[in-house]
């Protein structure tokens, strides 16, 4: 045994002849010799962690320089109509900048201009899973299905864009993006579905006189006459001095076979601006229906008998150009194309198409002017657009506006 006795405090044997316990003699020393040692660590790591802190940051820096300089090289690029070049730019741009939004979404418009459609597909959709919401992502998908072909995608595409989230906010951007849907729907013979777009559109548009006037324009691409003359009539109300808006109005007008409107809205269009050659046409056209229909009401029945007579002239003698022009015999005996035939009955009808025989009968009228609808639109299938009085005699048979 080194000693006979116990130290009180940290339960040791204290050596023979020791006065006190070495160990605890020594703990003061030894506890700030550690403390010393733990504040030496820490100031290291300190030390160490700041190097690396800023070491992170310059790299970062670096990187982040890098990107935005072959990001720059890759917009360059783009104004000069070299998309090819540009995608080499931005996917440098994208290595020193992992998974930045926007310039993977300008190496997907690079790749849609380079024509390399599935590989842009694939970046797009990947922006649209991780944010469906993202207006820009949404209007480029919908201009890649545009150029597929794949309008229910387009329309899909399009009402994400117009309701989704953009960097930069802009009032008109809903506008503008329905007014191109409407666009290409009406482009692509999709009537009901760009009359749904452009009903909306409407409502949206403000108290602007050329605004209304453009849609009144949109509304005669998608053959709506109705809403397209209300469009034009809106904006005349706002100002009554636009050659344009009433050029449209007699347009409208003239399409829905209200010809006494169409004349004065483009009399009144080419009284603003005489240049205007369709609206000078149409209203060619116009009088010429007004001062041959024998059909107006407002026209003295005599006058109309008078007309009736000159339109089956006038009609006889198309068909009569018409066969000759296409080398066929309208005398044969056994009529059997079309133009024979509607001869024969011309030549049946003939004799009772006279002022007495009208008077006597009016529904000869009737009788003669169905004969008169036929050739013209037979003759306008066979031999072509008529023109003048003829195509005036196709307007009032089908009692709408020109085709």
């Amino acid at each position: 045994m080194q000693g006979d006795r116990i130290c009180p405090h940290c339960g040791q044997m204290i050596p023979r002849g020791t006065a006190d316990c070495p160990i605890c003699a020594n703990r003061l020393g030894f506890n700030l010799r550690r403390e010393t040692l733990l504040l030496v660590c820490l100031i290291l790591l300190g030390i160490l962690s700041t190097i690396t802190a800023f070491g992170v940051k310059l790299y970062h820096a670096r990187e982040k320089s890098l990107a935005e300089e072959w990001y720059a090289k890759g917009e360059a690029n783009m104004r000069n109509g070299e998309p090819q070049d540009a995608l080499t730019d931005f996917r440098t741009a994208l290595y020193h900048a992992q998974g930045d939004a926007h310039y993977q979404l300008r190496l997907a418009q690079a790749l849609v201009r380079s024509g390399r459609l599935e590989e842009a597909r694939t970046y797009l959709l990947r922006l649209w899973e991780s944010n469906p919401a993202d207006g820009p992502v949404n209007l480029e998908l919908a201009r890649l299905a545009e150029r597929e072909g794949k309008i229910p995608q387009v329309i899909s595409y399009y009402h994400n864009a117009i309701d989704g989230v953009w960097e930069q906010a802009s009032g008109n951007r809903p506008r503008a993006l329905r007014q191109a849907l409407s666009e290409y729907l009406i482009a692509h013979n999709q009537r009901s579905e760009a009359l749904a777009e452009l009903t909306a559109l409407s409502a949206d548009t403000p108290d602007d006189p050329k605004l209304r006037t453009q849609m009144g324009e949109l509304f005669l691409k998608a053959q709506d006459y109705d809403s397209a003359l209300k469009q034009f009539q809106h904006a005349l109300r706002l100002k009554r001095k636009q050659p344009d808006a009433w050029a449209g109005a007699g347009k409208a007008a003239f399409k829905m076979g209200d010809y006494r409107t169409a004349r004065a809205d483009l009399e009144r269009s080419l009284a603003e601006d005489p240049r205007n050659k369709e609206a000078a046409h149409l209203l060619e056209v116009a009088k010429l229906v007004l001062e041959i229909n024998p059909f107006d009401r407002f026209v003295p029945v005599k006058d109309r008998r008078h007309r009736v007579i000159l339109a089956f002239q006038d009609a006889l003698a198309r068909l009569q150009s018409c066969a000759k022009a296409g080398g066929e015999n309208l005398q044969a005996s056994n009529p059997q194309t079309d133009l024979q035939q509607l001869f024969a009955g011309a030549m049946k009808l003939k004799p009772q198409v006279n002022e007495a025989s009208l008077r006597r009968n009016p529904d000869l009228q009737d009788s003669a002017m169905g004969l008169v609808s036929q050739i013209e639109q037979i003759t306008a299938r066979e031999c072509g657009p008529p023109q003048g009085v003829d195509l005036a005699l196709l307007l009032i048979a089908k009692g709408g506006g020109a085709e």
